[in-house]
């Protein structure tokens, strides 16, 4: 027997099957539902979802002073008019989109401060405890937007009392204008958490911005622009702002029966702060492409940077 048959074969040496890059970062399909399942745990656990609940009741009991607004810009809309509640609705339901990003931009920058990231990148991979993120920020917003939908024509018809209320089917529309802009601004929310996880910085940026920042800029971008007929390029790229862009969506709805189209695009104008507004359903999607595109940065974004 020779020497070589004498010898111990060799270890087989098997492949090991690593995911690909790009199911590294998503993670297994199987994982997305536990995430989504701790993730919802999470947020129905604290308070912070229905404290914000409270000043969406309020806002609701104001829409009667936000419509009351309206006979400012337009004269035919007089007290009786149905156009004032729904005027009354768009405004409150715009002030609750800007509550949906807080919440949003709470849930996720929550993680970095209380240091508890890391655990929650440990169930799953960066990517799926994003989604999560987005589809119960995307929940919780619509919400809010439907709470508004709901009671803002409830309590601010009370308070206007003689008033003419709107049609049923108006009412839906613009409830579900409210609900779409609402979803979104929490899911861009989430997106300025990821990328700015400093809570208070971030709740800023959100805040800031919709308050004052784009006013500002919608100002800048029409400087200069004296035809209110032939406006310039530059002055209507303000319509395609974030925030003017959701707040078209509402007004669109709201304004419907104000009287002629150049009524409406008066009242659009004054209201959103916007220059030529589109139709209502092209605002809806300029504001869906702003969302996709915070999403995609955070995506970005938050799979380079360390957690600690």
């Amino acid at each position: 027997m020779t020497a070589s048959e004498n010898a111990p074969a060799a270890p087989v040496q098997t492949a090991v099957a690593h995911p690909s890059g790009r199911r590294a970062r998503i993670g297994p399909p199987r994982r997305w539902r536990a995430v989504l399942r701790a993730e919802i745990r999470k947020t129905t656990s604290v308070k912070l979802w229905w404290v914000l609940v409270v000043p969406v009741v309020l806002l609701s009991l104001l829409t009667s002073q936000f419509g009351s607004l309206l006979s400012l810009i337009l004269p035919t809309a007089t007290e009786e008019s149905p156009v004032r509640l729904m005027v009354g609705v768009a405004s409150a339901t715009s002030v609750v989109s800007v509550l949906a990003a807080m919440f949003g931009a709470l849930t996720m920058t929550g993680e970095f401060r209380h240091r508890t990231a890391t655990n929650a990148y440990l169930t799953g991979a960066r990517v799926q405890v994003l989604g999560a993120k987005v589809v119960v920020a995307a929940v919780v917003g619509a919400l809010y937007g439907l709470l508004m939908g709901v009671l803002g024509p409830l309590l601010g018809g009370a308070a206007l009392g003689q008033q003419t209320l709107p049609g049923f089917g108006d009412l839906v529309l613009l409830g579900l204008a409210g609900i779409l802009v609402c979803a979104l601004w929490g899911v861009i929310g989430v997106a300025i958490g990821t990328v700015v996880r400093n809570q208070v910085g971030a709740i800023a940026i959100a805040v800031g911005y919709l308050i004052l920042g784009e006013n500002v800029i919608s100002v800048v971008l029409g400087l200069g622009d004296s035809s209110t007929s032939d406006p310039t390029w530059v002055s209507r790229l303000s319509s395609f702002l974030p925030g003017n862009a959701g707040d078209l969506t509402l007004y669109h709805p709201a304004l419907a029966g104000a009287g002629d189209e150049s009524s409406i695009r008066q009242g659009l104008e004054l209201l959103a702060g916007a220059t030529a507004p589109p139709p209502g359903w092209v605002s809806a999607l300029v504001l869906v492409a702003w969302t996709v595109a915070a999403v995609a940065v955070a995506v970005v974004v938050g799979g380079r940077r360390d957690v600690t």
